[in-house]
């Protein structure tokens, strides 16, 4: 070694990196303990050995500048005496070890190189109501054989599908874990763990962590996800791919309790600065939320969370707010369950979710997530069937607010399935015409189902693998979700800008949204109801632009019911848009009551939506006017 050519670093930032003078190494240090740097070229060669205690900059910060070496050509590894230890803020390391096999040696970290051509690429940045969410897990989109992708499980694989996120409408996916985490760990097992005498756990059951909710690297993309050797090139060019489609990306972090809080804030600015991350999904207890809520850096950098602190965040100075702050809780979810599968009194909790839109602290609408039933097993299922996970269906959560439609699970009667088919349809509704940013699993678009398991943590396999093989009624489904997507995406009103009021505020002689019943603008809402008429005014579509008016009738009961239907403005009627029943406009035939009032019959578990058009009478009466006037339209 020489020590001519090493030197004190600047003890910032954090990690291994290329600075002018050579190779910066900085990390921190627990006081008392004794921290060994090792420098090796890449056949196993020491070429350096230092002391870093020698070289403390403040703190338990230390810091050195080495010369002379190439970056590509040397790994490195910190040491407590002869034990290897993490560099907690290390960007880049080997990848050799393919997914699922059991670490048997010390990760091999190497030197991040930031050089890229990102092609002027930027972070897209889009306003919440903009954003059709799609929750995915890395390896579980593409893995499976019918995925037809060459990079199968793989960030290159999610880019050979950005077509297929485009034609369905998708502008934002977030990412479960893709850290560098230990997907191969020993977990205790109800079945498969021995006891001693005693009765305490001697033995485990080796599984695969395949959600990664763990401690791990995390400043680099995990190698194991990785279709090429060099992974960071790799998922780059991925994010830079969705970009270009209009599509962003979100990632999922778990901090434990064990990891330095400081760590967090450094790790989501450096996937921000480098990888062009347009924001985060964050898990983990006491994190600290109002710290990155108004971090400037991170202003326009999109932060989920399960709850926030408000008053914590918006105490502080309005400059340094966070604009795209949002909640994922999961009181959307389980309202919305509840009233899809009719249960009591839940109207008045359905009309709340469906018009909230808070302005400050964004909602992101669910109704299926990582844990819990997929979608199509939500009507399919009455319970968990998690046996499969070894823990003797006792894992999971026992509350998923679903109904089976009549029978558990898989079936060929063809009442139980069309039933299920219009639940399923009635769902995309529900959280479509929600006013807040929906969010929706993979595969949810197409029946994928992981066949009654709402807990598949350990299930790397066919549970879990997205099933990409098509018949007509996944088929059906999916033009159906496209076409929901599509006509949230061209009309503003269905993602207002604020939230409604529920007043009439542009003196336009209609509130932003109201309800209505059997009589137009008289709702009822006593806990044996569940069906309600929305009327969305048209004068409030996003950007104070007008839009079309819509009517939805939302039908959740056992029964048909009629509906009112309020008048529109002079000039316009109602007309047929969708349906979650027979897709045919001429089962819908708006009628006249005894009072001369134009209503339209709903059947049992229904969603009828209507929008509005010219009145043809009134544009002819209205260009005869034109005409004796003696002016050209």
């Amino acid at each position: 070694m020489d020590n001519n050519n090493v030197s004190i670093g600047a003890g910032y930032p954090y990690g291994a990196t290329v600075v002018r003078e050579g190779i910066q190494f900085c990390t921190v240090c627990p006081e008392g303990k004794k921290l060994i740097l090792k420098i090796y070229d890449n056949s196993g060669v020491i070429l350096y050995n230092i002391e870093m205690n020698d070289y403390s900059v403040f703190g338990n910060v230390y810091s050195v500048i080495v010369k002379g070496i190439i970056p590509s050509e040397v790994y490195y590894n910190y040491y407590f005496g002869n034990e290897a230890v993490r560099d907690p803020y290390a960007m880049r390391a080997d990848n050799k070890r393919k997914w699922g096999e059991y670490r048997n040696r010390t990760i091999h970290y190497r030197i991040y190189d930031p050089e890229y051509d990102w092609q002027g690429d930027k972070p897209l940045r889009l306003p919440f109501g903009k954003v059709i969410g799609y929750m995915l897990h890395v390896r579980g989109f593409t893995r499976h054989s019918t995925s037809g992708v060459t990079a199968k499980g793989c960030f290159q694989g999610i880019a050979e599908k950005i077509s297929y996120l485009k034609d369905l409408g998708i502008t934002q996916i977030e990412m479960m874990p893709a850290y560098d985490y230990d997907e191969c760990e020993s977990i205790k097992s109800y079945k498969s763990s021995e006891t001693d005498e005693e009765g305490k756990v001697t033995g485990a059951q080796k599984r695969i962590n395949y959600w990664g909710f763990k401690e791990g690297e995390y400043f680099y993309p995990k190698p194991q996800l990785c279709y090429t050797e060099d992974g960071i090139k790799e998922f780059k060019d991925m994010v830079r791919a969705l970009h270009a489609a209009g599509i962003e990306l979100i990632m999922q972090f778990y901090f434990p309790l064990e990891v330095n809080r400081n760590l967090i804030g450094e790790c989501l600015r450096f996937w921000q600065r480098e990888y062009h991350v347009d924001g985060f999904h964050v898990f983990g207890e006491h994190l600290p939320m109002d710290v990155l809520a108004t971090d400037p850096i991170l202003t326009g950098t999109k932060l989920y969370y399960e709850r926030y602190n408000a008053e914590g965040i918006f105490s502080v100075s309005q400059c340094c707010i966070n604009k795209n702050l949002a909640e994922y809780n999961q009181d959307y979810m389980i309202d919305m369950r509840r009233f899809l599968k009719s249960d009591e009194d839940m109207l008045s909790k359905f009309m709340y979710r469906q018009r909230c839109n808070p302005e400050r602290i964004k909602c992101i609408n669910h109704l299926t997530s990582y844990d819990g039933f997929t979608l199509n097993d939500l009507v399919s299922y009455d319970y968990k069937h998690n046996e499969n996970n070894g823990e003797e269906n006792k894992d999971g959560t026992g509350y998923n607010y679903s109904w089976n439609c009549g029978i558990e699970g898989k079936t060929r009667k063809s009442a139980v399935l069309k039933l299920r088919m219009k639940q399923l349809k009635n769902a995309f509704c529900l959280l479509i015409f929600s006013q807040s940013m929906p969010m929706f699993m993979a595969g949810d678009e197409f029946m994928n189902t992981q066949y009654g398991n709402n807990n598949p943590y350990c299930q790397d396999n066919e549970i879990t693998w997205l099933n990409w093989k098509q018949n007509n009624r996944t088929a059906e489904l999916f033009e159906y979700v496209k076409d929901l997507i599509a006509l949230r995406k061209n009309h503003g009103v269905l993602s207002m800008d604020k939230e409604a009021t529920l007043l009439d505020n542009k003196s336009c002689g209609y509130p932003d949204i109201s309800y209505h019943a059997e009589m137009a603008w008289y709702p009822q809402i006593d806990t044996h109801i569940r069906h309600i008429g929305t009327l969305l005014c048209g004068e409030y579509g996003a950007g104070d632009k007008a839009d079309d008016y819509f009517y939805i009738a939302t039908n959740m009961h056992w029964e048909e019911h009629f509906f009112a239907l309020p008048k529109l403005q002079k000039g316009m009627e109602w007309s047929y848009c969708l349906d979650t029943d027979s897709s045919d406009p001429k089962a819908y035939n708006i009628e006249l009551d005894d009072n001369g009032n134009k209503i339209i019959k709903v059947p049992a578990r229904t969603v009828l939506v209507l929008i509005s058009k010219d009145d043809p009478a009134q544009k002819g009466k209205a260009k005869r006017m034109v005409k004796k006037a003696g002016r050209h339209e």
